[in-house]
């Protein structure tokens, strides 16, 4: 039966098919969303903090390499001021002045990775707050020192140890350590230059430990801390930096006769070359005791322009190589960088532009030294080792004239490009180059050297082209000029070796 109401019939209440949704859907699709939505913020927020570590990382690691290349480049700072007045072989052998000559270490000695003060993997590990465990026990060759001094050990000037680098602790006061660099001085061994001058393949061995062509190298490390990792077993705490550079002992100068007079004409600077008969010239057994360059052989050798000067009293005074008296043209002998002598423009630019440089005294003008008004030009000792402590040789250099008195002592290099002159007595040990107006007056004065005298006039013509001239040349007096193997080892290291070469290192790239 169908009942009516007011306007409708029961039909019309809703059927079960045209219900709304219920509460429990919408919630569903709710979660889900919010589900995805937290996935969403999750994987940001794990990116976002991914990414900021990785930014952490990456910013400390380019701060730890900034760090160890300001550091390796320190070291090799460091090393260039130290090398003065040492020999090459000193420095290859270190502080006691000898080697572990077993055929092992001696063949790791002529390898490539011999050169870096430590191994890429013990630097990368190292605790650049106390690196002594790590590094005890390694050998001493190569650390730059003061030199062997009879049977005293050099003293080491940059360590096994390294050097420290420190800045201000932002945390709290005082400095932290934040890199270290380590210094290597070794030979490069194994080439051209080193072979044939140490004469291998002619029965010489190959001896790392001896440097025969002037040449060496050095290495500097810089280690810098960073964050510590460990990976596959090896643990990365530093950022590496290594840096290589050459430096070639200047030979040019290696003569070793007292006195050299260079110039196609010598001629007296007084009214005599030789005054008396009190003096002595003595070479020594291997050496002449006056050497003569010509830089014009073809109209024969000044030789006989100085032994005419010579009265028979006074040749016996003149010993040395090759009879009596000793004096003799070296100017075939000259070879490689001695071959920069009879180069005008180089003696002009050694004197007028790298000496002044090296020099430890410039003196511009004029000048007039006595005992009692001289300035410090150093002290040597030729009775003493080259590099016992007390030996203190100067470079000093006078742009013009210079004249001595009164008791005028020093040692080590003076140069002179003007006149050198005086009265009294000089006592000089070392070296001494009149380049450039090339003129000696030593009438009338007692002056002992112990070491040589090399003179030579070069000057620029009137068109400003560099030209040898006439040097002259007058002794007299009680002077002696001796030659001493103390003070020639000295002046050998005294001018600074010279950079060649300059490279950055890596383990890539090694050698």
């Amino acid at each position: 039966m169908l009942f009516l109401r007011k306007g409708r019939s029961v039909s019309q209440n809703k059927s079960p098919l045209t219900k709304c949704p219920s509460r429990k859907g919408e919630q569903g699709i709710a979660v889900l969303i919010a589900m995805i939505a937290l996935s969403i913020f999750s994987v940001l927020g794990m990116y976002m903090s991914l990414n900021a570590t990785t930014e952490v990382w990456i910013a400390d690691n380019v701060e730890g390499k900034i760090q160890a290349e300001f550091a390796a480049s320190a070291g090799i700072n460091h090393a260039r001021e130290l090398f003065k007045g040492l020999t090459h072989d000193l420095l290859l052998t270190g502080p006691d002045g000898t080697y572990t000559h077993t055929s092992d270490y001696v063949n790791q000695a002529r390898t490539y990775a011999f050169r870096n003060p430590l191994t890429w993997e013990t630097a990368r590990s190292l605790d650049i707050l106390n690196p002594a465990s790590t590094v005890f026990g390694l050998p001493d060759d190569g650390i730059l020192n003061t030199g062997k001094n009879g049977a005293v050990d050099g003293t080491v000037l940059i360590p096994i140890t390294g050097v420290a680098l420190s800045s201000p602790n932002p945390y709290g006061s005082g400095n932290i350590i934040t890199s270290r660099y380590f210094v290597k001085v070794t030979d490069n061994n194994g080439e051209a230059s080193e072979r044939a001058a140490e004469g291998v393949g002619a029965g010489q061995p190959d001896d790392p430990f001896v440097d025969a062509d002037g040449i060496i190298v050095v290495r500097s490390m810089g280690v810098a801390g960073t964050i510590r990792e460990t990976r596959g077993g090896k643990v990365r705490a530093n950022s590496i930096s290594v840096y290589e550079m050459r430096y070639r002992q200047n030979k040019t100068f290696s003569f070793d006769s007292p006195l050299v007079l260079q110039g196609d004409s010598i001629v007296p600077s007084a009214p005599s070359m030789f005054d008396g008969a009190s003096f002595a010239i003595d070479g020594g057994l291997a050496n002449y005791g006056i050497a003569t360059i010509d830089p014009n052989l073809a109209n024969g050798t000044p030789v006989s322009q100085i032994t005419s000067q010579l009265s028979q009293a006074q040749e016996r005074k003149i010993t040395g190589r090759g009879g009596t008296p000793s004096v003799a043209d070296i100017t075939t002998t000259l070879t490689g960088e001695g071959l920069n002598l009879l180069n005008a423009a180089y003696l002009w630019n050694f004197t007028q532009h790298e000496v002044p440089i090296f020099a430890d005294g410039v003196y511009q003008g004029n000048q007039s030294w006595s005992g009692n008004s001289q300035p410090y030009v150093g002290f040597f000792d030729p009775a003493k080792e080259a590099t016992d402590p007390v030996q203190n040789p100067k470079i000093t250099y006078v742009n013009g004239d210079l004249s001595l008195s009164g008791g005028f002592n020093g040692g080590g290099l003076l140069v002179v490009t003007g006149a050198l002159s005086g009265g009294g007595s000089i006592t000089w040990n070392g070296l001494i180059f009149v380049i450039g107006k090339g003129d000696v007056n030593f009438s009338g004065m007692n002056v002992a050297i112990t070491g040589g005298l090399y003179v030579v006039n070069v000057q620029p013509d009137a068109t400003g082209v560099l030209q040898f001239g006439t040097p002259k040349y007058t002794m007299a007096g009680n002077s002696q000029f001796l030659v001493n193997g103390n003070t020639t080892k000295m002046m050998i290291t005294l001018i600074p070796s010279k950079q060649t070469s300059f490279r950055k290192v890596t383990g890539m790239t090694d050698p």
